[in-house]
């Protein structure tokens, strides 16, 4: 079967539209009065247009920093949470041993130290009283008052309780070591048991769960991911010829299906790797404030503004649409005379024309409704 050309379907519908008004003479019809404007060039602003994905600016894959079993799982995927909530809870029964361990260490460090301190001022009194008995003796020689033996007697004491102070400042020096030691045991341990309730390092949102109660986790298992819904951007993959009309900075339009939402973001970072499947690279666009209500994941398409090029346009409200077809009237004379055309891009007031008009063509600026092709027209600007 042949297919209608594109003149078949302008014929038809020039017939179609003048069997409509055959009852009227057209020398009887009153000449309506329309604004027509005139085709011209104007330069529109090239759009490349990318697919990208919804995502929070900062996503992140919590894992396990110890050894245990899940013991619950607090949050589902969709839920949203807050900074410092707890999400996953570890079993980790020999860390909470640990922890025990170091404490009663620092415990039994503590009371040792009492002890040493005590032996240490006991032995510095008995060094003060060796002190006095040395000099008292130290006089009593000079004197000839006491035999040379007693003196010895006396010093060799002195130096003996000397000897014994220096020993118990060492004891205690050694004492306060094991106990800093056995503090930071303590604090080694403790944040271990931290470990065990993995907890939201910001507000956010649940994408995605990995583990289940009763799953073993090891140090590096991932647990869940986690976004932050708070700020938002939007990643697309821009081909790889593009790569010099896109720079960090640039403004683009964003529109979401999903509401729909339309948003200006902002290109944050570029990726400079190529994917070699797609012969794309990534562009992450941060998205305003007011898209706090989007979810990550959400479909979004990417409009870049790749400089301006000259085109054919008509006015936006030039174009009335004719089942899948696009039409404008031109003035021909007195005459409304019926155009199909093919239409580029619709930006603000003006409307591109890829075929079908001429620059320097009166068309109609608002045609009538219920306008036909041939039908008599006063044309005004």
């Amino acid at each position: 079967m042949n297919r209608p050309t594109f003149a078949s379907i302008l014929a038809l519908s020039a017939a179609a539209c003048a069997r409509t008004d055959a009852h009227v003479p057209a020398a009887e019809q009153a000449p309506r009065t329309v604004a027509v404007t005139v085709a011209h060039v104007e330069p529109l602003t090239a759009i490349y247009r990318a697919s990208g994905t919804v995502r929070g600016r900062n996503t992140t894959v919590l894992t396990s920093k110890t050894m245990g079993y899940v013991r619950a799982v607090r949050v589902r995927p969709g839920d949203g949470f807050t900074a410092g909530q707890t999400l996953v809870e570890l079993e980790a029964n020999d860390v909470r041993a640990s922890v025990a361990r170091a404490r009663a260490q620092l415990d039994q460090s503590t009371e040792t130290k009492s002890e040493a301190e005590s032996a240490r001022e006991a032995a510095r009194a008995a060094a003060r009283i060796a002190k006095s008995s040395y000099d008292r003796a130290q006089t009593l020689l000079k004197d000839d008052a006491i035999p040379r033996q007693q003196f010895d007697e006396a010093e060799a004491h002195w130096q003996a309780a000397e000897a014994q102070e220096r020993a118990a400042e060492a004891r205690v020096r050694a004492v306060t070591s094991r106990i800093a030691e056995a503090r930071a045991g303590v604090g080694e341990a403790s944040a271990a048991l931290d470990y065990a309730d993995i907890t939201a390092p910001f507000s956010g949102r649940v994408l995605e769960r990995r583990v289940d109660p009763g799953a073993l986790a090891g140090p590096g298992t991932p647990l869940m991911v986690i976004a932050d819904e708070g700020m938002l951007r939007v990643e697309a993959a821009v081909e790889e010829s593009r790569a010099n009309s896109v720079d960090v900075g640039d403004e683009a339009d964003i529109d979401v299906d999903a509401g729909p939402h339309s948003f200006v973001g902002k290109v944050a970072e570029i990726v400079p790797n190529v994917d070699v499947g797609s012969r794309a690279f990534l562009v992450k666009l941060d998205l305003p404030s007011d898209a706090g209500a989007l979810r990550p994941g959400t479909f979004a398409r990417v409009s870049f503004h790749a400089g301006t090029h000259p085109r054919l346009v008509v006015p936006t409200t030039s174009v009335t649409p004719f089942g899948a077809l696009d039409r404008v009237f031109v003035a021909d004379g007195a005459r409304a005379r019926l155009r199909m055309v093919t239409l580029g891009e619709t930006q603000g007031r003006w409307t591109e024309v890829l075929s079908g008009l001429s620059a320097g063509e009166q068309v109609l600026a608002a045609p009538p409704a219920d306008l036909r092709d041939g039908a008599p027209i006063e044309a005004r600007p």
